[in-house]
């Protein structure tokens, strides 16, 4: 006889089979809660309050410093805790992950829900926070995270930041909330070495920014004001690195330097000998180092592969496929394609028409980056001899343990050859452990290239 199916109950605990279950029941639930947090309701207007209930024991096995807080040698001992530094938003966030470890993050929430992640030593939703910001920062939203950032004096975030921004600098500085960013902020930007931008089109971007800064704050946009709201700013532009034309068309019409200051760097250009003093930089920006991930243990070898057919074009197509296993960001820049051209005088008739998709092979799957143009072979590989990189527009950030592949089409005129030594399986680069699959003789895939933080 089944006795079961005679039992009949209402209690929430016999409904709720798992841990997680009955612990999703108490969340937010005032049923013996013994602690409240007081906030500010994200919901209602500035000033209003909202207290928000939970329980000591789930909060002090999920944090140390609830711990200390409830049940150490000075323990709390009241039963509504104000916490004048979040909202109802991120606390609701915040609890929800200690009591059922689910997490609903959102642009608004997750650096405040980061932050509290860090004052109670949750270091499990801290790495939950950062993940969900690495896979979100693009340039197009790179410098409202990077103020949030320096608010919440998140350093390693703030540092992810600027990474992107390295990589990526003309179309960080596109975006709209470029010009939102205070002095400070700009002046850090100015004074990086690992921009990837010309001088004068960075001035340019200056300029922007001044002048919506005088529209701000109604002033005049006249030289004068620009340079007050540039402030020391405008001492770390590198105006000596630019053309004399650039200088004389973009820079002096804007009237933003002292006519000493303009006469020096003019001078500065049209002499060999004693150069006069300027109080500018003078030596270009190096860009951040691109890293090259190498398939080969030795140089690689040719091997006539193809001639074309009788209408003078041939066409070969190669799919990579890829894992990354690494604790860091991890961006792709391109790839490179061994690729020789035989029996040419003329070295622009040698230009290859080639093609190069990055693709998300893991669920779900998309296409994350495309890139065409016509290369010419060049000596810029690990082991020189020819090939030709090519790169995205945009450095693409690839997830630690997903399937990737890059697919390259190459158009040629000429007889070529393709490597015919065999790929390494395994690969381990700055840091960053590359696993490829297809490791057949013959391919033209030699190189990915990337960039990773550690690359500073």
């Amino acid at each position: 006889m089944d006795l079961s199916a005679e039992i009949v109950t209402d209690d929430w605990q016999s409904t709720r089979e798992t841990v997680r279950e009955r612990n999703k029941y108490m969340f937010l639930n005032p049923m013996i809660s013994d602690v409240s947090f007081l906030v500010q309701d994200s919901t209602k207007e500035q000033g209003m309050k909202v207290a928000l209930p939970a329980h000591k024991y789930v909060l002090a096995i999920s944090s140390p410093v609830f711990y200390a807080m409830f049940y150490g040698g000075v323990a709390e001992q009241g039963k509504q805790i104000e916490l004048p530094d979040c909202d109802s938003e991120c606390l609701t966030e915040f609890l929800r992950f200690i009591y059922y470890d689910e997490l609903h993050l959102t642009a608004n929430s997750v650096l405040g829900v980061m932050y509290l992640a860090k004052k109670y030593l949750v270091l499990s939703l801290m790495r939950r926070c950062g993940r969900f910001l690495e896979e979100r920062i693009d340039p197009n939203n790179v410098f409202e995270t990077l103020t949030q950032a320096r608010h919440f004096r998140e350093k390693e975030l703030e540092k992810r930041c600027w990474f992107i921004v390295d990589l990526n600098t003309k179309q960080c500085l596109h975006s709209p909330s470029f010009l939102e960013l205070d002095q400070a902020a700009l002046q850090s930007l100015l004074r990086r070495e690992t921009l990837r931008i010309e001088e004068s089109e960075l001035f340019e971007y200056s300029m922007r920014w001044a002048k919506k800064q005088c529209e701000i704050e109604e002033l005049e946009v006249s030289g004068i004001n620009l340079r007050t709201i540039l402030g020391d700013a405008l001492y770390f532009l590198r105006f000596p690195v630019m053309t004399q034309k650039q200088f004389a068309e973009k820079v002096v019409p804007q009237d933003v330097l002292t006519d000493r200051e303009a006469l020096n760097v003019f001078l500065h250009f049209s002499t060999q000998n004693s150069k006069p003093d300027v109080p500018f930089p003078f030596v270009p920006r190096s860009g951040r180092p691109m890293r090259r991930c190498c398939r080969y243990s030795e140089a690689p070898s040719s091997h006539h592969w193809h001639r074309p057919p009788s209408n003078g074009t041939g066409r070969r197509e190669e799919t990579l496929f890829f894992t990354v296993t690494t604790e860091s960001p991890v961006y792709i820049a391109g790839g490179r394609v061994f690729t020789r051209t035989f029996g040419l005088s003329d070295v622009e008739s040698r230009r290859d028409k080639v093609q190069l998709w990055i693709k998300q092979e893991s669920p779900p799957e998309k296409v994350l980056g495309f890139v065409e143009g016509e290369y010419l072979p060049d000596n810029s590989g690990t082991f020189n001899g020819d090939g030709i990189d090519v790169t995205f527009k945009t450095a693409i950030l690839v997830k630690s343990g997903m399937r990737y592949s890059l697919r390259c089409v190459i158009w040629f005129s000429q007889s070529v050859t393709s490597n015919k030594n065999t790929p390494l399986k395994e690969v381990v680069c700055d840091q960053t452990k590359f696993t490829f699959e297809n490791l057949y003789y013959g391919s033209h895939f030699t190189e990915l290239m990337f960039y990773t933080p550690w690359s500073a």
